[in-house]
């Protein structure tokens, strides 16, 4: 190895080196600012929900796959005086950089990503515990409550539980929750010629999909029905979960 090698090499080292100590010195969720770190736009929209005061999302808004996000030697940096590193278990990169940031287990944290209002609260909840920012989730849970409230009396008014509905699986909690008469759930395993057929002779009111992987609509070219792609990941447009939420259900036709 020649001299330039040798110092490249021990440059890289002292890098890592010293974020690794920068992580293990760094902030704990008692101190006044609580800075999360968060994997994607939906994990950071439920640190943001539950409290924290500051969150750090390293997949951009932009991606359409944000769990296919590839981390960045910068994204280490992020991670410098964050409490907790919160993920939802399905995105690869998190493991790599965690093991090249060389993060201890203990601020890292899984949680449930599922835009249903039970589990979202649910996982607001556990978050806040852990941050111990309990009156602040506390406080948005009831401006999310108000919000549902208003969301599920126009599903009433506009006769939601009469529409019969075709459901991408990872969109069935929310269109439940939303009193749909789902009458099928699809997923791109089953999706074969003879059972989109299938699908379509069920004479469906409406195809509900998945905007980040979608899979419903030859069975709406078909059938000549309705065709929504909800979005689980909040985005420029729809930042928060409420807001998010909300222009789902509108989406839906529910929320004028």
């Amino acid at each position: 190895m020649n001299a330039f090698k040798k110092r490249a090499f021990s440059i890289c080292h002292l890098f890592t080196a010293v974020f690794c100590i920068l992580l293990s010195t760094g902030a704990t969720c008692a101190d006044d600012k609580i800075i999360v770190t968060a994997s994607t736009s939906w994990t950071g929209a439920i640190a943001e929900a539950a409290g924290a005061d500051e969150v750090r999302v390293l997949a951009p808004f932009e991606l359409k796959h944000p769990a296919e996000y590839d981390y960045r030697p910068s994204d280490i940096a992020r991670l410098h005086s964050a409490c907790l590193l919160v993920y939802g278990g399905y995105e690869p990169f998190v493991r790599k950089l965690a093991v090249a940031a060389g993060l201890p287990r203990e601020k890292m944290m899984v949680i449930v990503t599922s835009n249903d209002p039970d589990n979202l609260k649910k996982q607001a909840r556990l978050l806040a515990e852990k941050m111990g920012t309990q009156k602040k989730e506390a406080s948005w849970e009831k401006t999310l409550d108000k919000v549902l409230a208003d969301i599920q009396r126009q599903a009433q008014n506009n006769n939601i539980s009469q529409k019969r509905v075709l459901v991408q699986k990872y969109q069935v909690p929310f269109v439940k929750w939303l009193g749909f008469d789902i009458i099928g759930v699809f997923s791109a395993d089953e999706l074969s010629p003879n059972k989109v057929m299938e699908y379509a002779r069920m004479k469906p009111d409406m195809i509900i999909d998945n905007f980040h992987n979608p899979q419903g609509r030859a069975i709406a070219e078909i059938t000549g029905c309705d065709y929504v792609a909800l979005i689980n990941f909040p985005s420029a447009n729809a930042r928060t979960l409420i807001e998010l939420l909300k222009d789902n259900a509108t989406k839906l036709g529910v929320k004028k």
